[in-house]
């Protein structure tokens, strides 16, 4: 009987030490989250947890300070813990959709947007839209070059004053699982062309139109598979002569871009690898180009990317271009990015063939910069200077072969309004 009572009197004693033990445990945690203070909630909340104390209001608590701080990842974990413990929790639902969508997985919060049925979201939830078109953008830019001449050995070189190019596209969803992304952009060039049928030069008189397709699908959270396309229909020849006046025939011509990609959204890790064949100056190309986004904090705040292109060419050989890139938040209204291109690649579409060079000038260094300005909930503005060192050669476009290389430098800018849904 006394060993009974002595196990009973335990018993009691272990569990008001428990409650007691809950009840203090529970109240910093609300302090903690009244005052903001993420840290020492955090803390207090892990503790908890390791000692098998988990219940709704602590992840909600969790939840809501990690959101608040952008540690988007954190966030939807505490929030689909207080799911489970609360399935109709339209709260945690709610903040879900919005810690995908503010970390720059819009795809990712769609997704999950509709795996919610409707008697499940709440009022903010039922007044999202679902908006098909995603992006709009208009954009130019123009680049200004040192002007240099070749001697009278010269087959084919383009003495370039400027280059003039107005673009734009957009982005349309053609269902929860599908993304199409349409651009058109014009590209002039000014400036003298001399061959070895005319050394003494003509008017470059150089317009391109280009066309770009891109079909994305989405089956599975942060997957994204995707093909491209892309088409250049240019002139060839000059209008005219710069000395005896003679009209010059002008041909078009037309040159694409095809490809495969497969990309994986992550909290801090963004990847990305895509193939493409393209049939630039009477040649032809296979090429394989990757991309890998770190965000050490799982946000947009700060972020940096690493990318390559390699490509062999069917005349011309072997040719690569790498890439690094650093992205910041200066302001809650104001980004800036800036990196470096170098490589020896020419003939080359490098983003998915969103980029497309077949100008047979080598850009063997770029830095560049991005200014972007948020102007409102839906307009941003993105200013972007950039410096580049070309290479020239002369070009033999019967027995592929380049000589007589030059060194040019050029300096541009372009500006791009953004219009997002």
């Amino acid at each position: 009987m006394r060993i009974l009572l002595t196990i009973t009197v335990l018993f009691i004693t272990v569990n008001l030490f428990a409650q007691n033990d809950f009840i203090s445990l529970d109240k910093q945690t609300y302090d903690y989250y009244l005052k903001g203070d993420y840290k020492n909630l955090k803390a207090t909340g892990e503790k908890m947890l390791s000692k098998g104390i988990d219940y709704y209001y602590l992840r909600l608590r969790l939840g809501i300070l990690a959101y608040n701080n952008q540690r988007y990842a954190y966030a939807i974990k505490h929030f689909k813990k207080a799911i489970e413990f609360s399935s109709w929790d339209t709260i945690s639902k709610e903040y879900i959709y919005y810690s995908y969508l503010f970390s720059g997985r819009k795809i990712d919060a769609n997704l999950y947007l509709e795996t919610i049925s409707w008697d499940k979201r709440n009022s903010t939830l039922r007044s999202i839209s679902k908006h098909n078109l995603q992006e709009v953008y208009l954009g130019a830019s123009i680049a200004n070059y040192d002007v240099k001449y070749f001697d009278t050995r010269v087959d084919n070189y383009e003495a370039v004053k400027n280059i003039l190019s107005i673009n734009g596209g957009f982005e349309t969803m053609f269902s929860p699982n599908f993304k199409g992304t349409f651009a058109y952009s014009n590209l002039r060039k000014t400036g003298t062309t001399y061959s070895s049928v005319n050394t003494t030069g003509v008017n470059l008189d150089y317009s391109q139109n280009q066309l770009y397709f891109k079909l994305s699908g989405y089956k599975f959270p942060g997957w994204e598979f995707s093909g491209f396309g892309h088409v250049a229909l240019y002139s060839v020849g000059a209008s005219q002569s710069q000395h005896s006046g003679r009209n010059a025939t002008k041909q078009i011509k037309t040159e694409y871009v095809g490809g495969l990609g497969i990309l994986k959204n992550g909290w801090k890790v963004r990847a990305g690898v895509n193939a493409s064949y393209s049939n630039f100056g009477s040649s032809s190309q296979i090429r394989g180009e990757g991309f890998l986004t770190y965000l050490p904090f799982g946000n947009l705040n700060f972020y940096l990317t690493t990318g390559g292109m390699y490509q062999t060419d069917k005349n011309w050989g072997e040719t690569y271009q790498i890439n690094q890139e650093i992205g910041f938040k200066l302001l809650k209204f104001f980004w800036v990015e800036s990196g470096i291109v170098t490589g020896n690649s020419f003939l080359y579409s490098r983003n998915q063939g969103l980029l497309l060079n077949n100008s047979f000038q080598i850009p063997a260094t770029t830095v560049f910069g991005n200014f972007i300005f948020l102007l409102g909930k839906k307009f941003s503005i993105t200013i972007s200077p950039y410096y580049n060192v070309n290479h020239i050669y002369t070009w033999n476009l019967n027995d592929f072969s380049r000589y007589d290389k030059l060194s040019l430098n050029s300096f541009g800018g372009s500006i791009k309004l953004t219009f997002k849904n």
